[in-house]
């Protein structure tokens, strides 16, 4: 019976220590000061760089819009090119997008997004490679997702992310002009009109990738699902040039 009081005590004792208020962290709300921090400068003077990756060993994998990919190496404080693509660098067009992959120090797989030169018919392109002894693999690309672009246009994205659950994340733009609207909405409907100024075709359209987030899960050999609560469970649609 004396246990049965205790132990009832001790659970009282747990409910009221819950529901006490706990210590809230205060740079949830509140700028830290700056003289916390020390900014250290490890590479000046890049050619429109993009996105970044920083791996275990604290060297630093980075990209440039013009196509190349560069490598800081933290033990010797170098920066060195590792890397080049062939892109299409008018417009907005280029080397956009870079990540690892989430098992990268076992398999060494690094997805890249980029507008490839002197492809037809014009597209974007989400690829995986290998990146072995600080070398990117060329002859390693796997063409994971080629989404059909207008070239001659602008708006083009490409941002890349991994989650906790191993699913990547890319962000498409609209391929759309915003300068002939007049700063509104960029829908024109009138005929004869060019491909790039009418957003309905694009980002208000889900059967075209332009203008989304688009979300899939990249299988080891090169190919990709789509998880769970997509907007079209089977397969992503390719969008039909025509209507561009």
């Amino acid at each position: 019976m004396k246990f049965g009081r205790f132990s009832g005590f001790f659970v009282l004792l747990g409910l009221l220590w819950n529901c006490s208020p706990k210590e809230a962290d205060p740079f949830a709300t509140v700028k830290p000061d700056e003289t916390r921090f020390t900014k250290v400068t490890l590479v000046e003077k890049l050619n429109e760089p993009m996105e970044l990756e920083v791996l275990n060993n604290g060297d630093v994998l980075f990209i440039e819009r013009a196509g190349k990919l560069k490598l800081y190496e933290a033990e010797l404080g170098e920066t060195t090119v590792v890397g080049e693509l062939e892109v299409y660098l008018e417009h907005e067009d280029g080397l956009l997008g870079l990540a690892k992959d989430p098992g990268f120090e076992k398999n060494h797989w690094i997805y890249l997004y980029y507008a490839p030169l002197d492809f037809s018919p014009d597209v974007n392109r989400l690829s995986r490679f290998e990146f072995v002894d600080n070398r990117l693999d060329l002859t390693s690309e796997k063409v994971i997702l080629e989404i059909p672009v207008f070239r001659g246009c602008c708006h083009s994205g490409g941002s890349i992310e991994f989650d906790a659950n191993g699913l990547l994340f890319l962000s498409t733009g609209d391929d759309t002009t915003p300068f002939e609207s007049d700063n509104y909405n960029p829908i024109d409907e009138r005929q004869d009109r060019p491909a790039n100024v009418d957003a309905q075709k694009t980002s208000a359209n889900t059967n075209d990738l332009r203008g989304k987030i688009i979300r899939i899960k990249p299988e080891a050999d090169g190919t990709y699902s789509i998880p769970e609560g997509n907007l079209f469970p089977q397969a992503l649609p390719i969008p039909d040039r025509k209507s561009m």
